[in-house]
């Protein structure tokens, strides 16, 4: 800031002019917050249309789980109507996952049917079940975001884990506390309602059995844990013309590694190469899966409303050392 001696005729010894560089990043400062207010549409989430409500089947199908593998769990002994449980925990994610050891570390959840996780996944993980598109990572440094590394005695292999690990985390976490057979997946819960004489909750649910007719139950428990994330329903933008575009489409949180090749272990997105390809938002999943795009497309078309910030990651291999110090 440029200091004057007098400002409009009188003493101002502690004024203060704004430097050229001063403007150019007010100017740049207002530019930013005229295009981010373009964001705030009367419309609020009118804008969008969520997956699982959409009424075009095309749309609706976007939703669809792509990873349960709906034979190996159709050949499980099916959970009965009616079926009673110390407590019932919604949502298989950390969340849920964290409340379940609790309760067995504390001694309060013992027998078999002590504990039902109930998530709309064919599996454990919540959003690492779900978003397994390429170059996932988690945003938050592993050593504080990973619950129970003390318990397990796990060493993250990386300052910020990636997806595939995270997954693999939790199935780690799951066999160690023998939580594989106290889950019922592929379930949405319809409603929850207190039974004041039988003193226990009345939870209806719906089970997708895949390939299989669906099945209408309820779940008595004498507690109920909601351990649901905040994102629970993927949806996308209102544009005109997408229920009726006829050509390869997918949610991010739902990939499809059939269109693109590769996987996510592998993330070799060979299928794309003589390929357009355009991808919607500039948020986290974007700038991490972009790279990916742009290596293997002819061509990559970004949609953006409003710029992301970006900033180097500073990813590095976890130290051993440095780690036992800590």
């Amino acid at each position: 800031m440029a200091t004057a001696a007098e400002v409009n005729g009188a003493p101002a010894a502690a004024a203060q002019i704004p430097s050229p560089e001063d403007l150019k990043l007010y100017a740049l400062t207002q530019k930013y917050a005229e295009e981010a207010a373009k964001r705030l549409r009367p419309e609020f989430d009118a804008q969008f249309v969520s997956l699982l409500d959409a009424e075009n089947p095309r749309i609706r199908g976007l939703n669809d789980d792509p990873w349960a593998d709906h034979a190996a769990l159709n050949a499980k002994e099916p959970v009965k109507d009616g079926a009673r449980y110390k407590f019932v925990i919604l949502g298989g994610g950390f969340g849920g996952i964290v409340f379940a050891v609790k309760l067995i570390e504390a001694g309060l959840a013992k027998g078999p049917n002590d504990i039902l996780i109930i998530d709309n996944g064919g599996g454990y993980g919540g959003t690492w079940y779900w978003n397994r598109y390429p170059g996932l990572h988690c945003d938050i440094e592993s050593y504080c975001y990973l619950p129970l590394l003390e318990e397990t005695g796990y060493v993250p292999k990386f300052k910020y884990s990636s997806g595939v690990e995270i997954r693999d985390y939790t199935n780690l976490i799951v066999e160690k506390w023998g939580l594989q057979d106290k889950a019922l997946f592929r379930t949405s819960i319809n409603s929850v309602h207190w039974d004041e004489e039988a003193n226990l909750w009345n939870v209806k649910v719906t089970e997708n059995r895949g390939p299989e007719p669906s099945r209408d139950l309820t779940i008595r428990g004498e507690f109920f844990l909601s351990c649901t994330g905040v994102f629970p329903k993927p949806h996308v933008p209102r544009i005109p013309g997408l229920d009726t575009y006829s050509g390869p489409m997918f949610h991010t949180s739902r990939w499809d590694y059939s269109v693109t090749g590769g996987s996510q272990e592998d993330p070799q997105l060979k299928n794309l190469e003589g390929k357009r390809v355009g991808i919607l938002g500039t948020g986290a999943t974007a700038v991490q899966a972009i790279p990916h795009l742009a290596e293997h497309a002819k061509e990559l078309y970004i949609f953006q409303r409003t710029p992301s910030n970006v900033w180097p990651r500073g990813q590095r291999p976890t130290d051993p050392e440095e780690w036992y110090i800590l």
